[in-house]
């Protein structure tokens, strides 16, 4: 199904497998303010079809369908502007990772209530990471296999104003909202983002979150 507003700023396609859930999901899109549903399937391949139908710019893909969900992600984030949020309904490491590394904007549980899973759509819209905390663990326990070991990573290697930067970054902040809570332009955030992770070698700024959180280190102020 198609439908079109052009006053909503997230226009959102569903993809899921399960039809009970994808078409209780799609009504839940539908009904909330600031999302226009656009497109909801159960078919992998109608995706980009409904996509550029619509012009959608907001994704709420089904991570349990496995490697295709990976591929529709990398191929949605490498040919648009748009935020996508996996959802899956048991944490599997390898898959929440590539999720990662392609870029997933976030990542919930399908156990949530209808309130907090609107809620965690309403943080991804604004720019911000989200990440169910029964996922956390999974994601958590993987980071501990890496290539690197967490022993090798150390936040004292960091400038003051990049800890301050990590510390944002742990809480699921943007850029932009890094920006002005630090007082500083996106530009200089960019750099410093692209530091930390250079220093503490991570691959994205999910995965170093993920280690703060980890590593106790203090919310941002």
């Amino acid at each position: 199904m198609l439908s079109r507003s052009s006053s909503v700023v997230s226009r959102v396609v569903v993809f899921d497998l399960s039809p009970l859930f994808r078409h209780a999901l799609a009504e839940l899109v539908r009904l909330t303010p600031g999302f226009d549903l656009v497109g909801e399937t159960g078919r992998i391949d109608d995706v980009p079809i409904m996509a550029d139908a619509a012009d959608a710019n907001f994704f709420i893909l089904d991570l349990d369908a496995g490697a295709p969900a990976l591929e529709l992600l990398e191929k949605l984030k490498g040919g648009r502007e748009c935020r996508c949020v996996m959802t899956i309904t048991v944490g599997r490491e390898a898959e929440l990772m590539a999720a990662i590394r392609t870029q997933a904007d976030g990542f919930l549980t399908k156990r949530h209530t209808a309130d907090e899973f609107v809620r965690q759509l309403a943080k991804v819209a604004r720019g911000e990471m989200v990440i169910s905390d029964i996922l956390t663990n999974a994601l958590a326990m993987t980071l501990r296999t890496a290539p690197f070991p967490d022993e090798s990573r150390n936040a004292e290697a960091l400038s003051p104003r990049e800890v301050e930067v990590l510390q944002c970054i742990a809480t699921g902040l943007s850029n932009k909202q890094i920006s002005e809570q630090l007082g500083i332009s996106d530009g200089t955030v960019k750099v410093h983002v692209k530091h930390v992770l250079k220093k503490l070698r991570f691959a994205t700024r999910v995965e170093a979150a993920l280690w703060a959180s980890q590593k106790g280190l203090p919310p941002a102020r």
